[in-house]
């Protein structure tokens, strides 16, 4: 009866090889500032590149209004919608970024409803 029951340890050297390449994967990611998950990243046209920072989704105290506020909205990429200059959140959510309103359109974004 001995003979035939299998060893415990067995399945231990086979998984250390798996162990330390995801361990090996984990620190090259966050050496590099990577993460685990894919983000899709929005299309935009040349004018909104020069007008929009380099990181989308950025928080709204980190980014600075355009100095030529001219048709430009802030774009809440949460809720999929825009807000236009003097309204209650223009600037002021938590995710966003500030675009050109017929670009914003086109990416798909919709108006936001007028709070009462």
């Amino acid at each position: 009866m001995n003979a035939v029951t299998p060893k415990r340890n067995a399945v231990k050297p086979a998984l250390v090889p798996l162990v330390a390449c995801l361990l090996a994967a984990i620190v090259v990611a966050a050496i590099s500032g990577s993460t685990l998950h894919a983000k899709a990243a929005p299309t935009s046209s040349s004018a909104t590149a020069q007008a929009t920072p380099a990181t989308p989704d950025t928080p709204a105290a980190q980014q600075t209004p355009p100095t030529k506020s001219g048709g430009m909205v802030w774009v809440n990429t949460d809720a999929g919608v825009y807000h236009k200059p003097g309204t209650r959140w223009y600037g002021k959510t938590k995710h966003g970024k500030y675009m050109l309103e017929p670009d914003a359109i086109k990416a798909g974004y919709k108006p936001a409803k007028a709070s009462a």
